[in-house]
């Protein structure tokens, strides 16, 4: 099986990207509406007139998604690599990898990954803090463990190697164009 063109690994991987593509936007519309739930049982708690689904739903959501500040970012995060990534497999389709944009969209990528990590670290601070701040047991025998220092070398390893694999497809692209006016 070829690398490149139609009918390539690359077309079947970019019909893979699109898959996860929709079902992530999907997974987003199913989140908001839990989220829509659950303010909606929250004002509803508020003013006491709260049916007792909601009032269920927002208390499994309080007890069990401590974590749902991080899954937005997560979920923005994944939504744009995986647009560039299709973006980037569109071209590798047309048989035609070293195009200016794609350097682009590596640098998006990982820019993308740096900032997550970062975004990472804060919440998991923040939510660190309120919990000691609470000092309350988590209800549901759940426990949340907070390492100190919990760095992910592997992301800020991808982060490196796609800033210099985009300056090898700017370059690539460059000497392309160089070539193409050349006679």
């Amino acid at each position: 099986m070829k690398a490149l063109g139609q009918g390539s690994l690359a077309s079947v991987l970019k019909v893979g990207l699109d898959i996860v593509w929709y079902g992530l936007w999907a997974f987003m519309a199913m989140i908001g509406l839990i989220l829509l739930a659950t303010i909606t049982a929250f004002i509803m708690d508020v003013i006491g007139h709260t049916p007792s689904v909601l009032s269920e739903l927002f208390d499994y959501l309080m007890v069990r998604g401590r974590m749902v500040p991080l899954a937005i970012p997560l979920m923005i995060a994944a939504l744009v690599l995986i647009d560039r990534l299709r973006r980037i497999f569109a071209t590798l389709v047309a048989g035609d990898p070293f195009v200016p944009e794609n350097a682009g969209h590596l640098r998006v990528i990982a820019i993308t990954i740096a900032v997550f990590q970062l975004l990472r670290h804060a919440i998991q601070g923040i939510l660190a803090m309120v919990l000691t701040v609470a000092d309350q047991p988590i209800e549901g025998g759940y426990a949340l463990e907070f390492n100190a220092w919990n760095v992910d070398l592997g992301a800020w390893f991808a982060v490196g190697v796609l800033l210099i694999f985009a300056e090898v497809f700017r370059e690539g692209a460059r000497m392309r164009q160089e070539q193409q006016l050349t006679i």
